[in-house]
């Protein structure tokens, strides 16, 4: 059951190194078109074309991204459990990207549930709602990518951690060499 808890990590792990990549990307185009809606992969329209209730494109967006950082927050999880089973008390790097990512959850609860709620994102990366327009664009870009980055870095610096204690690679099992039959 441990190597499970690692798999899952490792697989939730290497999703949010790509889901940082597309905040990367999404940071260039807007930097190269300022004035237009922000722009998502073309992998991911899929999945928020099909969370879309109602064909509600916003709805759609939030849902993405609550499921997407529940994978992370779960990932985080499932390497604190595999770090307590195999090597005891999680470094400090895990419980910080465990503390940002929640956090980050907690943004993402709450852009979901005012969506649903008001039909209008409102959460920190928006000023509560105050704001909209480029502006929020802006800083919601902005925002999102910053959080990616220091919980991306400190699962990242927990996993070379892990790795340094030699708890993430399974340790080769030594074969014993057959036992020699003595002829006389």
């Amino acid at each position: 059951m441990t190597r499970a808890f690692k798999y899952l990590a490792v697989a939730a792990l290497t999703f949010q190194g790509v889901h940082f990549v597309e905040h990367v990307a999404q940071l260039g185009y807007w930097l190269l078109h300022p004035a237009e809606a922000p722009w998502i992969t073309p992998w991911a329209l899929p999945a928020r074309d099909a969370l879309a209730v109602a064909g509600e494109v916003p709805l759609g967006n939030e849902l993405l991204h609550l499921v997407g950082n529940l994978v992370f927050l779960g990932g985080l999880m499932a390497l604190a459990i595999y770090w307590n089973r195999r090597g005891g008390e999680a470094s400090p790097h895990l419980r910080t990207a465990l503390w940002v990512q929640g956090i980050h959850m907690g943004e993402h609860l709450a852009l979901t549930a005012t969506t649903v709620i008001f039909g209008k994102a409102a959460g920190l990366s928006t000023f509560l709602g105050l704001i909209s327009g480029p502006a929020m664009t802006s800083f919601r870009v902005w925002f999102h990518l910053l959080i990616n980055l220091v919980a991306t870095w400190y699962a990242g610096r927990a996993l070379l951690a892990l790795h340094s204690k030699g708890l993430l690679v399974e340790p080769k099992s030594r074969t014993q060499p057959a036992a020699s039959v003595s002829q006389s």
